[in-house]
């Protein structure tokens, strides 16, 4: 099938069908027959077949933040790792499409089969950093990316000197519904549907305060009330970031929204494979060319369940030699970095690197194999992550 993702059997390379006959298929700009191919578990784009997979956030406390996050947004917790010689842990929670099988985790059990499973997803996550003892701080405050010294009002702070991360986002089909629910069940909020400049839009508040976008979905009869839409980060250079996250990372801009009049344009990219792309065309109401054309108005973040990349670029920061985003792990810290998962950890470093691509932590490096950081131009940490990693006798949890 035209978009589908494939591994040719003899060199083991991946890629996507570009064209099929019914008896062959073309991969990589080869023929192959259909014997000498075999189909992917997972999906992926780009050169290393990259799919975004997680956004970390420090919490003060799991046992609240997890149960928020299933109760009022239908999240799933499908596995955590327990690093007690590092006191931390994560907890990744996904919000999973009804029917989808998901093996059985808890605050108390999970299992290889559930690292397995985080690591061949084509979902998304949020990954919840737990730094032992925190919820037994009084003082303990996460930083949720919108106060800084260039924050105006209440969200002005004298650190850090700019802002960086700003929220993580749901879609559902009635916000002004879903906020009516989540406000009865007690959900603070930052703004209300109809408060401020921007109507029809709200910012729910998580128990560490991270601001949580509840944004308008396309009515597509998706019997799920959530799904988990967005990570926004402010960047100092649009193009420049835009050009990272899809040649190195495989990524689709799907949509350019120009604010001139406010000096600021938000990018949407996502990773998505060609088929889910032409689909989430094909559900646009507002495309009558059937072409992904981002530089025109689209509502294609309403009809994708991909999780989409925002990225804000307030206009002549790029220019400005002493302007740089907090990336959330220096003082103060909150947001962590996004992931992406990775076939061949070690070969995409490699070329990322000679691609002139900034490391943090090379995959031979530190104490956890199987992971990598990469530096984007603004600084974030980005994590690559190999499908087939493990962390089986490294963390506490299971063996």
């Amino acid at each position: 099938m035209i978009g589908s993702n494939l591994r040719i059997k003899a060199t083991k390379a991946f890629g996507t069908v570009t064209q099929s006959n019914g008896h062959a298929c073309k991969v990589l700009g080869t023929w192959h027959y259909k014997d000498d191919v075999e189909e992917l578990p997972y999906m992926g784009s780009g050169p290393y077949h990259a799919r975004f997979q997680q956004t970390m956030l420090r919490i003060k406390d799991p046992k609240v933040s997890v149960p928020f996050y299933e109760k009022h947004f239908g999240m799933k917790l499908i596995h955590w790792i327990d690093f007690p010689q590092w006191k931390f842990t994560v907890y990744f929670l996904e919000r999973p499409r009804e029917g989808q099988v998901v093996p059985s985790c808890s605050m108390d059990k999970t299992t290889v089969e559930n690292e397995r499973y985080l690591n061949t997803m084509s979902g998304t996550t949020i990954e919840l950093t737990h730094n032992h003892g925190t919820e037994l701080d009084a003082d303990y405050k996460a930083w949720n990316g919108n106060t800084g010294k260039d924050g105006d009002g209440p969200n002005f702070a004298e650190e850090p000197a700019a802002r960086g991360f700003g929220h993580i986002a749901f879609n559902c089909d009635d916000v002004y519904a879903a906020c009516e629910i989540l406000e009865k069940n007690g959900v603070k909020f930052q703004k209300k549907p109809d408060e401020g400049r921007m109507k029809g839009l709200a910012f729910a508040l998580d128990p560490d305060g991270y601001w949580l976008e509840i944004v308008r979905r396309e009515n597509l009869g998706w019997p799920e009330y959530y799904n988990l839409s967005q990570t926004m980060m402010r960047v100092k250079d649009g193009p420049a970031t835009i050009e990272f996250y899809t040649k190195h990372l495989g990524m689709t801009l799907i949509r350019v929204m120009a604010m001139p009049q406010y000096k600021f344009t938000n990018y949407f990219l996502v990773s998505a494979t060609q088929a889910e792309l032409a689909e989430a065309v094909r559900l646009d109401p507002e495309n009558t060319s059937g072409i992904l054309d981002p530089s025109k108005p689209n509502g294609l973040t309403k009809v994708m369940w991909n999780s989409c990349l925002e990225l804000t670029w307030n206009h002549g920061t790029e220019n400005d030699a002493n302007f740089k985003v907090h990336d959330g792990n220096a003082q103060p810290q909150g947001f962590g970095h996004i992931g992406f998962l990775v076939d061949d950890l070690v070969g995409a470093c490699e070329k990322m690197e000679a691609d002139g691509v900034k490391m943090k932590k090379r995959p031979h490096e530190g104490n956890m194999r199987g992971i990598a950081f990469a530096y984007d131009p603004n600084g974030y940490w980005i994590e690559l992550i190999e499908r087939s990693a493990t962390f089986a006798g490294t963390c506490a949890n299971y063996k």
